[in-house]
């Protein structure tokens, strides 16, 4: 004759031990990963929303490269328009000088001949990653430049690209296009204090269009009247003026830059920090969880082995 028996104490003890596994398992999952909410299943709500900032996080982190570039072209256009206004402005205080009762005047135009090929080069170097705002080769024009800001997106998850517009027709020093586009190749006419017309240029860039026959170029001989030295100082004056408000457009464009790389920095942070609160875990909560499980699992392993064994003995009685 054939018994069954069921030992309803042991089956017990293996339900509460596979449930405790279970929990074991799921706790060190989310120690493994450090979330709490890792898929869909977790929490449809939070794992949604927290997708959702994610990728807002990455088009933010994209947006901050951006504008690190372009805090990078604006600083480089900066920079050389800063070294070649101090350079005008020497090329100027020589202009007075060769005045002066017994001045050299072939030294002195040798002197602005070579700092207006330092002019050149600067114009020339003041490069970054292929942009240049100070210098226009054949066949190119000034344009406006727009540059990354920030990214936004709205509740539909539209995402929009803001902007910072330059235009570079302020910054440009040198043209080989047309010598009218660059501030230090076109021509600058008037009339002195004097009553003196005049119409001077700096540099000569061989540009394709170039400026007005009637138009010379600055420099300084033995011959130079004081008319002539009137012009040409009044023409370096309107360049110098010009420079210092193309200057000051490249700081405004600085800042705003500067201020957009903060907010864009600052908003990844708080995006970082609003997912994290979503999914991410616990750890001290969950390495405590993990401990006191593990315990758990142990205690009820041993209480189903006593079950078991329990059992057997009782069986052996009826043997």
């Amino acid at each position: 004759m054939t018994s069954v028996s069921f030992n309803s104490t042991a089956a017990s003890a293996l339900s509460l031990l596979t449930g405790s596994s279970r929990a074991l398992e799921a706790t060190q999952t989310r120690v493994a990963s450090g979330k709490r909410v890792d898929e869909a299943s977790d929490n449809a709500a939070y794992w949604s929303i927290a997708t959702t900032m994610s990728a807002d996080a990455m088009s933010l982190s994209s947006a901050e490269d951006a504008t690190g570039l372009s805090a990078a072209v604006t600083d480089t256009a900066a920079l050389g328009m800063e070294a070649a206004t101090s350079i005008v402005a020497e090329i100027q205080s020589k202009l007075i000088l060769a005045q002066a009762v017994g001045t050299n005047r072939s030294a002195v135009n040798a002197e602005i001949t070579q700092l207006k090929a330092q002019l050149g080069t600067i114009a020339q170097s003041s490069s970054f990653n292929g942009q240049n705002w100070l210098n226009l080769d054949a066949g190119q024009q000034p344009k406006v430049q727009s540059m990354v800001a920030s990214v936004t997106s709205n509740g539909d998850g539209d995402v929009s690209v803001n902007v910072i517009d330059f235009d570079t027709a302020k910054s440009t020093l040198v043209s080989g296009e047309d010598a009218q586009d660059g501030l230090l190749t076109q021509s600058y006419s008037g009339t002195t204090r004097s009553g003196v017309a005049y119409d001077y240029h700096l540099l000569d860039a061989n540009s394709a269009v170039p400026v007005a026959a009637t138009s010379k170029e600055i420099a300084v001989s033995d011959t130079t009247t004081r008319d002539e030295f009137d012009g040409m100082i009044s023409a370096m004056n309107t360049m110098m003026t010009n420079m210092i408000d193309a200057s000051a457009s490249l700081g405004a464009t600085r800042s705003r830059i500067a201020l957009s790389t903060e907010f864009v920095q600052d908003l990844q942070d708080i995006t970082e920090i609003g997912i994290g609160r979503l999914v991410d875990a616990d750890m001290e909560e969950e390495s405590a969880k993990l401990s006191a499980q593990k315990v758990q699992q142990q205690l009820q392993t041993i209480g189903l082995n006593i079950a078991n064994n329990s059992m057997g003995a009782t069986l052996k009685l009826f043997a």
